[in-house]
This record gives C-alpha cells, structure tokens and sequence, in this order.
C-alpha cells in the first residue's frame, strides 16, 4: 500500500502462518502448456492467516487461453463442504496469473482445511489439500451486535477485498457509511473501491469506472451527494456521487514530474468543500495544494507556503476549516504545517514541533484534533480555545500508531492507524488493540453513532499484496 496512506507509511513487517502445498492432480508447478488452449493449471497455493475469522489464498493460475473460474473449497475436515464464490481472473494466457481469494466467516482456534478449484471450458485443475488454523478470538464481542463493558476493536469482512488494495476514506450521513479506496489484480492498474455499510456488514456499491485512480477520501455533505478525491496517474482525481450514479469532476492538476494527489475532502455544504493534498515535484519539491469545490467547479487556492510542505488532511465544521501536514518534510521529518481558514483566506498558525500532521478531524460536539508522527512516537493535539495542545503520545505506551481520529462526544473519540485503534474516555487514551491487528493499518475512522467505523488495509509486505480490510469499534 506504499503511498495510500496519509502522512507517512511505515514500513511492517509482517510474520503471518503460511502453508504451502504443491498443487497436485495436474501437475501443479510444471511449465504452461505449449498448445494456444487448454484446461488451467495451478502453479502455487498458499495460506495466510493473520485473524480469527479470516483466511487469504494465494494462489498462481495459468488459465491457458481460456477464461478461467476460480473457487476454494474449505471446511474442518477432508469433506470440506463450504466454497468461496467464483473468482474470475479471466484470458491471461499464456502467463500464469497470480491473485488472492479471501474465506471469510472462519470460527477462532480452529483447524481447516481448503483446496483450490480451477475450471474454464477445456477442463478444470485441483490443488493438494492446504491445512491452516485459526487464531483465538480477542476478549471483546463475537458479533456485531454484541454488548460490551469495555471498549473494543472487531475486525469485519469487506464485501470486495479485491487480489490487492485498501480502503482510504469513511464518511456517514443521516446513518448512512460509505467507504472508498482502490483495488487491483496482479500486476495491472489500481480501480476505484466503494463500500457500504448495512449496520451490520460491508456490501459492494458502484464504483466509478476510470482504470488506474485510485480514491483516497469521502466526504458528504447531503444524503446520497459526495465527493470522493484521490489521484489518476500523476493526475488529481475528482468525482461526485449522485444516487448510486458517479460523475468525474475534471479537477486541476498542476503539471510536475511524480504527480499531483488529494489526499483529504471535508465540506461546509454541498457548495463549499475544500480538498487538501500536494504537487510531488521530486526530491525538495513537494508543494502543498489546496482546492475548492463551489458546486459546480474546483479551483486551486492559494494559501500559505513553505519549503518542501505537504498537506495530508483537512476539516471543516461550522467554526471554520484547518489543513494540516508537514513543511521541510523531506528528506527529514520537518515541521509540522497547520494553517486555519480566516473569512475567505488561510492563515498559517501554530502548533510548532517536529513531524508531519496526518490528519485533523473536527465536529460541534467534540472540537478537532490532529494525529501528528514523527519518527518515534505520534502526538494527539487537541484544540483548547485558539490553541493546539499536545495532549497524548500514546504510541510508545501501546504500541499503536494512530493516523486518523473521530470522536462520538468529547468523552468519547477513537484515534485509529498503525496496529489497531486507542480510545479516548475525555481523560486519557487507552489501548484497546487484540494482538493480531499488529498487521492492519486503519486509515480512517467515522462515527455516526456510538459505534464507529474504520477502514483501512492488512499489510502483507507490498503494495500488490496488502488488502482491503475494515473495523468496528465499540464503546460501553
């Protein structure tokens, strides 16, 4: 997911259990067949397993020409009788195609077994049979509607994990949650994720269709109207939510070498919305960027520069807006960059230190609050009267790395990110991760009630192999 998060990404490593079987009836792991067509051949199979109810198979297919189904058949003993819906990777001969298959809904500190099926017109392939456990469930809820006395985080399926991907952005209106993010095949370009959430569970929503953007945040400021930002190649990326219907928003994009990105949505109105993001000129180059959406049209603004700044967030309530990121960020850490919307202007403010601002969140009720990092530790900032103030470094203590913050009340807000999510009780901030969200990042969180929403990624090594994933987190 290098590059899809907001801020800085860090890199993980990360230890999950993996089974291989060499794929076994068809000669699984020889060389692609020599005639134009012909029944598929699985070239790998493996297992990772990084949470109670959730495995993922790699797997490699050869379809050999023809369009290729794919299913993992699975259950606690060599009957199996469970199966994942068909994965279609399609004609991708005569090269073998390496994707995912995600088998949700696994019971915790249980042994499983699985196998691969692969089928198109000229016959079908069948791997050896894969063995995999399943961790033990974390001390919170075992379902979403579960009650708790304590708060807690439960990781949910997405309806569309995708072969690789993440979720970027969450946003809520009127009880209504829509998630976006990007999502791939193998080694081709990235396309728009959108979810939805049913109180319950995440269903697939439209997406808009431009091949190679990718959406990075959400924003909507009236029931089924938003707009969601991010970037299309080395170009900034725009589109609007009608319905279920998406429109793209030609957006400008100032032409530099590495590409241009929003980062970060937030609006007054459906006719005052402001993106925040930067120009990546190349080294000592970044340029923060700012534009605004009036209802019919962006239009970059200009605000106050700095050398090499970044912008990584911005929101805006009633009071007014704030961007925040980094300036000097590169090739260190820099000064963190926060800059307030004064009448129709942007005036830089404090806080000073050290880091880069990954994300400022604002509501009536709670009042804002920035996730800043540096390179050992993140702040938590919360805004008194006119002032930030440093109010938490929680990272060190808990081992989590927030990136994103929301709150429910101001006795009640979530700050989630690297390794899971803290919860704030309007005195302090308190761990509240199961050990085996170490390998999920969560990008973002909303709360439309007392039970919040994060999204994110599980982080498997490499921007092709981390997935989209999601949380629900809980308070008494």
């Amino acid at each position: 997911m290098g590059g899809h998060g907001r801020g800085r990404w860090r890199a993980s490593a990360i230890a999950v259990v993996i089974v291989t079987a060499v794929a076994a009836a068809n000669g699984a792991g020889a060389t692609a067949r020599a005639d134009a067509s012909g029944p598929p051949t699985i070239l790998s199979a493996s297992v990772g397993v990084t949470e109670p109810t959730q495995a993922v198979v790699s797997l490699s297919v050869d379809p050999n020409g023809l369009p290729t189904n794919v299913v993992v058949q699975y259950g606690t003993s060599s009957a199996l009788g469970e199966a994942t819906p068909p994965s279609s990777p399609g004609t991708l001969a005569p090269t073998p195609t390496p994707f995912s298959v995600t088998i949700n809904g696994l019971e915790p500190a249980t042994t499983y077994r699985a196998r691969v099926v692969a089928t198109n017109s000229a016959g079908s392939a069948t791997s050896g049979l894969l063995t995999f456990a399943t961790p033990p469930a974390s001390t919170g809820p075992t379902g979403p509607g579960a009650s708790t006395t304590t708060a807690t985080v439960q990781v949910v399926p997405v309806a569309s994990p995708g072969a690789w991907g993440g979720l970027s952005g969450v946003a809520c209106i009127a009880g209504s949650c829509l998630a976006v993010g990007y999502q791939g095949r193998g080694s081709g370009p990235s396309r728009p994720l959108v979810e939805r959430w049913t109180g319950s569970s995440w269903v697939d929503f439209p997406a808009p269709a431009t091949v190679g953007a990718s959406l990075y945040a959400l924003a909507c400021p009236t029931s089924g109207d938003c707009l969601a930002v991010g970037r299309d190649g080395s170009h900034v990326y725009a589109a609007q939510l009608v319905g279920r219907s998406w429109r793209v928003l030609p957006a400008p994009s100032p032409p530099t070498p590495n590409g241009d990105i929003l980062r970060s949505v937030s609006c007054v109105s459906a006719r005052d919305c402001w993106a925040a993001g930067y120009t990546d000129g190349g080294t000592r180059a970044m340029r923060n960027l700012l534009e605004h959406w009036n209802g019919q049209s962006w239009s970059v603004v200009v605000g106050p520069t700095a050398p090499d700044t970044m912008l990584n967030a911005v929101a805006c309530e009633t009071a007014g807006c704030w961007a925040v990121g980094g300036a000097n960020a590169f090739p260190q850490l820099g000064q963190l960059f926060v800059e307030h919307l004064v009448g129709s202007t942007w005036v830089r403010t404090g806080p000073a230190g050290s880091g880069v601002a990954n994300s400022v969140s604002c509501s009536v009720d709670a009042g804002c609050w920035i996730s800043a990092g540096e390179s050992r530790s993140t702040s938590l900032l919360q805004l008194r009267g006119a002032a930030w103030h440093v109010a938490a470094d929680p990272g060190a203590q808990s081992g989590a790395s927030p990136v994103s913050v929301a709150c429910v009340s101001t006795a009640s807000c979530w700050a989630a990110g690297y390794g899971g999510a803290l919860h704030w009780s309007g005195a302090a901030w308190d761990a509240t991760t199961p050990a085996f969200l170490r390998y999920v990042v969560l990008l973002d969180v909303a709360c439309p009630s007392q039970v919040c929403l994060a999204v994110g990624a599980r982080v498997n090594g490499s921007p092709q192999s981390s997935t989209p994933t999601a949380a629900v987190l809980r308070t008494p």
